[in-house]
């Protein structure tokens, strides 16, 4: 039985092409156009792990005996999913990299303030704070608190859309099937030092606060 008329030919010039393109992909190559790239080779490591970042500044704080460390970031992140995800990842490398009671990471949009009296409320994209004994630090129920802000952001860099805080299961789930950890760039490398916060009323986690204001709260809502 003939599937084709005797009349039909490749031509010699798309035979050769086909053949090098089986070539340079390979038999992955060839079965991720058919079946899907994901399926063959695992999601995007964006998915898992969250995107590049950059450093802006990290503070240490001395508060009532203990050290707490906050990490203002940037990152180009579109969605908030990925925005909490490069958020975890940039913790547990801080937590692995520097000794503290208490971790915060902030986490701004690249076109957001520069000043870092405006780096709070609207202009945080996602924050995640961490404790090794959480016990030990006011107001910290569990190791991880972890929120974003499910929208992207405006072209100042502000965020506008429903504010959500991530289950300590989702966030397990999350930080298992991380593939990768590595840390934000830093182009100055340089850890600020500032003198004794000063709490102030609230909880750890009030909605619309300054990113200042959110690591005193921690403290004060356990007083």
């Amino acid at each position: 039985m003939k599937f084709l008329p005797t009349s039909f030919r490749l031509s010699r010039k798309i035979l050769i092409i086909a053949a090098g393109v089986l070539v340079l992909t390979g038999a992955s190559g060839a079965a991720a156009i058919f079946v899907g790239r994901d399926v063959l080779l695992g999601p995007p490591s964006e998915t898992i792990s969250g995107v590049a970042c950059t450093t802006v500044s990290t503070v240490r704080i001395e508060q009532d005996g203990q050290q707490w460390l906050r990490r203002y970031v940037r990152s180009a992140a579109k969605d908030g999913d990925i925005r909490v995800k490069t958020a975890l990842r940039v913790a547990g490398a801080l937590s692995n990299a520097e000794e503290a009671d208490l971790y915060q990471v902030i986490l701004l949009d690249a076109a957001g303030p520069v000043n870092r009296a405006d780096m709070r409320g609207r202009a945080i994209g996602a924050e995640v704070l961490f404790a090794r004994d959480p016990a030990a630090v006011p107001g910290m129920a569990a190791p991880f608190i972890a929120r974003y802000t499910d929208g992207q952001p405006a072209e100042n860099g502000d965020f506008y859309g429903e504010r959500k805080e991530l289950s300590l299961d989702e966030i397990k789930s999350i930080v298992t099937a991380m593939t990768e950890r590595e840390d934000c760039v830093d182009p100055n490398a340089v850890i600020e030092a500032e003198g004794e916060a000063k709490p102030e009323a609230g909880g750890a986690t009030a909605e619309g606060e300054g990113a200042a204001a959110e690591t005193q709260e921690v403290a004060a809502s356990g007083h």
